[in-house]
């Protein structure tokens, strides 16, 4: 007797499948983690999920949503959740976070996602999956065209990016809408899409209804943009890396000879490379510190968050801010740094540097009051988030390819007498530890 065929898969998910398998975004069985907000998008994506869940196309999933305690009604937003998931059979946790000051869309992201980090390493998920449309990728280009932006910044948003995956990242935001409408699913609007008071709000609602009157595919041919510039800039990145290695200096005349769209990578990775991930410098930066290639002489331009790029001896590095006479300016941290107690979140002035530390905590996240911040010494230790076994420091910094001169000179945040919890500037933090976020920038 032969088995009856399982019904066809609704077009709307088996198109979400051909991406997940077309950009190789989940493993066979690997557990996935879905960020849902209950507006149409995240929505959209977790009754996609379920249907592949129950096909066998995907392994299991579980849901988080996270109140940022910014606006009334958010408890509308997750009943309407909760109602989804139990409909969908899928696991749900409610969470709360606290958004500092600042920049509010920023922040809420930060926190957001440090809990999506936490929840995922708490139930075991490999993967974080997002509802990133289609129509968002085109809004992000269009954003960060008016901006200016190169090759990296017009890329757009990545349908992956370590544990975090895109699963909509080919389909528009009207199809996840009528998705939902063909299988009578609600959602929840978020009432501040419609506030002027952003940016991407702006373009959407008055903006784009103009720009689609002139070409009505102007979506799908934004995102197609996205995946060409993004190859174009891995396959630039690359050949950036091959030249730098793990040096973290270059001869000038090697970047003279260099194609200008090369050495502008060369100078953001010995940026990062020296004060983490959020010291990329911006374009006008890098523009600056490529003008140092040109004629003699030693000299030196600033960058961001404490670095300078200089031209001494022949050669072109990134550094920290050295002091000048006069100006008050400190020595960059060593291995001398005096260690800093921390007693809990909040902002530090390191001693001796002229950097600010900022650290913030999940809620529910468990820490061990005081950690302190210093340099590395003899015996520590250090398992990496989502990494196998502890090993020392040194091995890890070793693996990692980090130079030798940089690794005395790394700020470390710790626990005990030789546990450390994250490395700040490689944008790292320990197994356990993801609800723990640490960065650091010039003092306010």
């Amino acid at each position: 007797m032969t088995r009856p065929r399982p019904p066809k898969l609704d077009p709307y998910p088996a198109k979400v499948l051909e991406t997940i398998r077309r950009r190789g975004l989940l493993g066979a069985g690997e557990k996935v983690l879905v960020a849902l907000s209950a507006g149409p998008d995240s929505t959209a994506l977790l009754a996609a999920l379920a249907v592949l869940r129950d096909r066998g196309a995907i392994g299991p999933i579980a849901a988080l949503f996270v109140d940022h305690r910014l606006r009334a009604g958010v408890e509308l937003e997750a009943a309407a959740a909760r109602a989804s998931c139990e409909r969908l059979g899928v696991p749900l946790r409610i969470v709360g976070v606290v958004v500092g000051p600042g920049n509010v869309q920023a922040e809420a992201r930060r926190v957001r996602y440090a809990a999506l980090r936490e929840e995922a390493g708490r139930i075991g998920a490999e993967r974080i999956a997002t509802g990133h449309t289609r129509t968002d990728q085109a809004e992000t280009v269009l954003l960060r065209l008016l901006r200016g932006a190169g090759a990296c910044g017009l890329s757009g948003i990545p349908p992956r990016r370590g544990p975090v995956v895109r699963p909509l990242i080919d389909r528009s935001r009207q199809e996840g809408l009528a998705w939902l409408v063909r299988i009578g699913l609600d959602w929840r609007d978020d009432p501040s899409n419609l506030s002027p008071r952003y940016t991407r709000n702006r373009l959407r609602l008055e903006v784009w209804p103009r720009l689609l009157d002139l070409n009505p595919s102007l979506e799908a041919a934004l995102a197609r943009t996205a995946d060409l510039l993004r190859d174009d800039e891995r396959a630039l990145a690359a050949r950036a890396r091959r030249l730098l290695g793990t040096a973290a200096e270059l001869p000038v005349e090697a970047l003279r000879r260099t194609p200008r769209a090369v050495a502008r990578r060369v100078i953001r990775r010995l940026a990062v490379e020296v004060g983490g991930r959020g010291a990329g410098p911006e374009a006008a930066h890098v523009e600056r510190a490529l003008e140092l290639l040109e004629g003699r002489g030693d000299r030196q331009v600033e960058l961001r968050a404490g670095l300078v790029a200089r031209r001494k001896g022949g050669v072109l590095a990134v550094v920290r801010s050295v002091p000048r006479a006069g100006r008050g300016t400190r020595a960059p941290p060593g291995p001398g740094l005096p260690p800093l107690a921390i007693p809990g979140p909040g902002r530090y002035q390191l001693p001796g540097v002229e950097l600010e530390l900022t650290v913030r905590v999940a809620a529910g996240t468990a820490i061990d009051w005081p950690l302190q911040v210093r340099t590395r010494r003899a015996g520590d230790r250090f398992r990496p988030a989502g990494g196998r076994g502890s090993k020392t420091l040194k091995a890890w910094l070793i693996d990692r390819k980090v130079a030798r001169h940089r690794r005395d000179l790394l700020l470390l945040v710790t626990a005990g007498a030789a546990q450390v919890l994250a490395i700040p500037e490689l944008g790292v933090v320990a197994e356990g530890a993801a609800g723990l976020s640490v960065s650091l920038g010039k003092p306010r």
